[in-house]
């Protein structure tokens, strides 16, 4: 695991992926939004921050950690895990829990004592490593649950 690195075919790929998964909920992001995303969390030790998952150069898998991610009315402060993708090739064989534990061990180093995250269809994943349902929450037309895991 990786930062994302500063590399456009990649951050595109990254981009374009995340556009497709979430075009229902989120239908006015663009690629430029998520490589500002990307470029945002460049040298800096603060949020946002992405990790890519890489076979070789081949871009396998992202996600990222914000402090705010767009749930309406959400209480909770965040941070966020947020756009977590693996490419169907690639799933089932560790790569989503890699970065979702990378982006955990960086929200610990800087601070943080619990991370938030919202789910349509992967809830129980989650849950197998350790998180805890907080609430059942309506993003667009549809019901996420809303996930936290504390940090310790």
């Amino acid at each position: 695991m990786v930062e994302i690195p500063a590399n456009l075919q990649i951050r595109s790929l990254a981009a374009a992926w995340s556009i497709r998964a979430w075009r229902e909920s989120f239908p006015t992001d663009t690629a430029q939004w998520y490589l500002n995303l990307y470029k945002a969390g460049d040298y800096s030790r603060s949020l946002p921050i992405t990790v890519a998952a890489l076979s070789g150069r081949q871009l396998i898998g992202v996600g990222s950690l914000v402090a705010d991610d767009e749930l309406p009315n959400a209480p909770e402060l965040g941070p966020w895990l947020a756009a977590i993708y693996v490419s169907p090739r690639f799933r089932r064989k560790g790569a989503g829990k890699k970065i979702v534990q990378e982006l955990l061990d960086h929200a610990f180093l800087l601070g943080y004592l619990e991370v938030f995250a919202y789910t349509e269809t992967k809830r129980a994943w989650y849950e197998k490593m350790g998180w805890q349902f907080v609430r059942n929450a309506e993003l667009g037309n549809h019901q996420v649950a809303v996930i936290k895991r504390k940090l310790n």
